[in-house]
């Protein structure tokens, strides 16, 4: 897999590289023709390897994991599973502008499509891996919560659980479990997290290595969740290959018209951020979202990054099955404090955004003609709205150009 350095170092060759502007089908310049390319989910690439996870690519594993995943009584209630926020009919998120669990979150539901390929989860990138990004909205008291003793509990007390364990991991710990609590776990209520200190540490790194397994399960299932093929990636097949007339994919002249408005970067810029076959970077960015006083406070990556660091299930923590120098965005991640970490969030994917609106970390658009016009005008600058963006200068024409671009890749 390139690298997300590899990756925008092409980015910066393919816009900023002088070329001959020779005209292909479509109207395109040999530039152009480029970007369609690297846009493309034919520029994916295999699902990278998963050092931490052994049982990444276990079939088993999957089988697994896609039981868990829609399991609800993994939840405290018996209410709730990872499918209720990840939707497969909303390509995996919920159409809400914020989860909603056992009570309302703080952030928007992402997609689950390719996050096999993300070197960071949530939108303050406060996990690592896809398994340890798992473990977290079990013991969410907003998401299902329970805890890590329940979640093992319910596990371990199902025969094709066992069986499953079993077969993955080998022999489960032996677990007195009139002894142990019905729920404890080192974070959550003042009862939970009492009765944790009270287990002998033999019994915690037991029950966290039993709960890491768990979402090694996951893990696998959710490598499986491929980005569908869309319209746009329809279109640049038949533009490289010239089986099917390009333009015959197009369902309107306004498409061609915001498609070649995002990738000129000198009007939008989209390509800065969203960029690549899922057309996100993987960074975060600063665009003025941010909210660092009252109600909802969210700082965005610069907590996110402190958490990663300190998460013992962390791609270097003692649960994981990696080398050391296997965990290559964790040991290469930079921890200056002079980064502007304040207020920035993820890039998301662009793909899909009819099924996974509302839009940004706190859902707070519901439309893309929204979006758009956010763009256009930012929030003002000041000491707490530093941000990265440059105001747009479209007209109404092509913000619905650049609109029904962007719902090609739905």
């Amino acid at each position: 897999m390139v690298s997300r350095i590899a990756q925008c170092l092409i980015l910066g060759v393919l816009l900023f590289i002088p070329v001959a502007h020779a005209e292909l089908p479509g109207n395109f310049t040999e530039r152009e023709h480029r970007i369609l390319k690297s846009l493309s989910l034919a520029a994916l690439g295999p699902v990278p390897p998963s050092p931490s996870n052994r049982v990444a690519d276990d079939d088993r594993a999957v089988n697994m994991g896609r039981a868990l995943f829609f399991d609800k009584n993994l939840s405290v209630d018996g209410s709730l599973s990872c499918a209720t926020c990840h939707q497969p009919e909303k390509a995996f998120t919920d159409g809400k502008p914020l989860a909603e669990g056992i009570d309302r979150t703080g952030r928007n539901t992402p997609t689950l499509y390719g996050a096999a390929y993300l070197d960071w989860l949530y939108w303050d990138g406060r996990r690592d891996t896809l398994w340890s990004q798992a473990l977290i909205p079990f013991e969410a008291p907003s998401e299902m919560g329970s805890s890590r003793v329940g979640v093992v509990r319910r596990v371990l007390s199902d025969p094709d659980y066992q069986e499953n364990y079993r077969s993955l991991f080998g022999t489960p710990p032996e677990f007195d479990w009139e002894s142990l609590p019905d729920h404890a776990a080192p974070i959550g209520d003042t009862v939970m997290q009492n009765a944790w200190h009270r287990l002998r540490r033999g019994e915690q790194r037991a029950i966290n290595t039993v709960f890491a397994n768990i979402g090694k399960a996951l893990d696998a299932f959710q490598r499986t969740l491929a980005p569908p093929e869309t319209r746009f990636d329809r279109f640049v097949s038949a533009l490289n290959t010239e089986t099917t007339a390009p333009i015959a994919v197009l369902a309107t002249d306004q498409e061609l018209r915001g498609m070649k408005l995002y990738m000129d970067d000198q009007r939008t810029q989209c390509l800065r951020c969203h960029n690549g076959p899922m057309f996100s970077n993987g960074g975060f960015h600063n665009i003025g979202t941010g909210k660092f006083s009252g109600e909802g406070m969210d700082f965005g990556r610069v907590f996110g990054l402190q958490a990663v660091l300190m998460d013992e299930f962390n791609c270097l923590g003692i649960y994981s099955d990696a080398e050391p120098d296997q965990c290559e965005a964790l040991g290469h991640v930079s921890q200056d404090p002079h980064q502007a970490l304040h207020g920035a969030f993820k890039t998301p994917s662009l793909r899909y955004l009819e099924k996974s609106k509302p839009y940004f970390h706190d859902g707070r658009f519901s439309s893309l003609e929204e979006v758009i016009r956010f763009y256009q005008t930012p929030p003002d600058q000041g000491r707490n709205r530093i941000h990265e963006l440059q105001a747009m200068d479209l007209n109404t024409e092509e913000i619905v150009a650049l609109v029904a671009f962007l719902k090609m890749l739905n």
